[in-house]
């Protein structure tokens, strides 16, 4: 076995590397910046934050962290000696940093001033580590109230794997999937949770389930959010709310639930756990969107990114592309659409981060994980022109009968109208301990009806409606009035539940 094949995380087969650093698709008024990393240093990319002063922390897999002047373009190390960093928080105001690594949260502090981070302090640590090289841990988000929030990684495994059976104690595949070997599994305790940090340092199990929720977001309302990769008992890579007590569906977990201490798991029938686990808000349907989702990011620029403030961003690490998220609340419960936004930049996206002057900055790491683009590592700028409106759907949402579209651009009337330019495609999954879900009930429709607003900016139609469906829209067939063609032509819409 290679020594790099270790290192190969969220379960994903290697894409072609093409070894561009600009994208193919790309909206309208929107460019690309490469940003020069330090020399002769592999900087893949675990976490980023801008500090008070304007300039940009990122800690690395490597288990450092750097800073970068962006007046001066200069790099300095500001610490190192971590544990594949993967997340990092700095307090807006005072400027202190915070990082998460496999075994702990971390404060960092420079307390000589001299760039250096010299103060190693231990926030929390309530969580278990192995060996196992799976083990991550990803964050990080603080809330108003200043909880910390992040997420744990279970372990790979199956039989015989490493030569070793301590870690095939955590796997769940069920007496109904007795021949089917879960590959994930809890060996150190805690794995599969989301976890809270208190103010006070104390470490709150908050929600179960996960499988490998490789990015952790929070928005303006203190909600928390959740991307988790496809895999056994993870049909598609998916988007998540977490609320506390919540069971997200992977069985691993539950180990370190004390409704669950003593039993056997896997004696539990699969429509047991069904009842219990609470569906992902968005499907990302694994291999023509995503295959690794990272860490969920909000707009919060006041149009400085352009036409999509309040929407949710996300980078696939596999597939290299920044998807665009708009969330719609149904019986109190998200669901909601999914687009492409920027296929695809040059090596893995897991981490997004906005800067003061609205742009987002992507970190990347493909370091044994597989990714489109080529490279092994890299830092990449998005900026927005600040004039040109691409023509795009901005937001998809479900209706009693149906679903309004709103574009950015008024759309021509005839082609909007026209029931033959709308191509509509339904499916379900499968929830079981198999490795991803084939798409079941594959099912085309045609809207009965479309109706266009006066202004040309919204679009309803009505066809059928199922609900535990993921709806694919295609409207390549649609351009805007002033001909533009639609920078992102389909959209993915998550449908839990029906209106009224």
């Amino acid at each position: 076995m290679k020594l790099h094949f270790i290192f190969f995380l969220f379960i994903l087969p290697l894409l072609p590397c093409l070894g561009e650093d600009q994208p193919d698709r790309i909206p309208q008024g929107y460019s690309v910046r490469t940003i020069q990393t330090p020399p002769e240093v592999f900087l893949g990319i675990g976490g980023m934050e801008f500090c008070p002063d304007g300039n940009l922390f990122v800690c690395t897999r490597e288990g450092e962290v750097w800073k970068y002047i962006l007046e001066d373009k200069e790099w300095s190390l500001f610490a190192d000696g971590l544990h594949e960093a993967l997340g990092i928080w700095i307090d807006p105001k005072s400027g202190e940093i915070f990082v998460i690594h496999r075994p702990e949260i971390t404060k960092l502090t420079d307390s000589d001033r001299d760039g250096r981070a010299d103060d190693y302090q231990t926030v929390n640590d309530g969580w278990g580590v192995t060996d196992n090289y799976h083990e991550y841990a990803f964050g990080l988000v603080r809330d108003r109230k200043g909880n910390f929030y992040g997420t744990l990684n279970t372990s790979l495994s199956w039989p015989g794997w490493a030569r070793s059976k301590k870690w095939d104690i955590g796997r769940v595949w069920t007496k109904e999937y007795k021949d089917t070997e879960g590959k994930m599994g809890r060996a150190a305790k805690y794995r599969g949770w989301g976890f809270q940090v208190t103010p006070k340092g104390e470490f709150i199990p908050f929600a179960s389930g996960m499988r490998s929720p490789a990015g952790i977001g929070i928005n303006e309302k203190d909600e928390l959010f959740f991307t988790d990769n496809q895999g056994d008992w993870e049909a598609s890579s998916s988007l998540h709310h977490i609320v506390k007590g919540r069971f997200h569906g992977h069985p691993s977990s539950l180990m370190d639930h004390p409704k669950f201490w003593g039993k056997d798991l896997n004696a539990i029938p699969i429509e047991e756990y069904d009842r219990l686990r609470k569906r992902p808000a968005v499907w990302i349907p694994h291999g023509e969107l995503a295959n690794s989702p990272g860490e969920p990011t909000f707009d919060y620029t006041s149009g400085k990114f352009g036409p999509f403030t309040g929407q949710m961003f996300i980078g696939d690490q596999s597939r290299s592309n920044i998807m665009r998220v708009s969330l719609d609340k149904v019986e109190g419960e998200y669901q909601g659409v999914i687009f492409d936004f920027i296929n695809r930049l040059q090596t893995g996206c897991i981490r997004q981060v906005f800067a003061p002057d609205g742009s987002m900055w992507v970190g990347q790491t493909g370091r044994g994980w597989g990714s489109a683009g080529g490279k092994e590592f890299g830092l990449q700028q998005i900026s927005w022109d600040g004039k040109t409106i691409p023509f795009s759907m901005f937001d998809l949402k479900l209706t009693a009968k149906g679903f309004q579209i709103t574009f950015t651009k008024p759309v021509d009337r005839k082609l909007a109208e026209d029931l033959n330019n709308y191509n509509l495609e339904r499916w379900g999954y499968h929830y079981h301990p198999k490795y991803g879900s084939p798409k079941t009930d594959l099912k085309k429709e045609k809207p009965t009806k479309v109706k266009v607003s006066k202004n040309g900016l919204i679009v309803n139609i009505e066809t059928t409606l199922e609900i535990n469906r993921v709806y694919r829209f295609n409207l390549e067939a649609i351009f805007a009035k002033d001909g533009s063609k639609m920078s992102n032509t389909r959209a993915w819409y998550t449908l839990n539940r029906l209106k009224g």
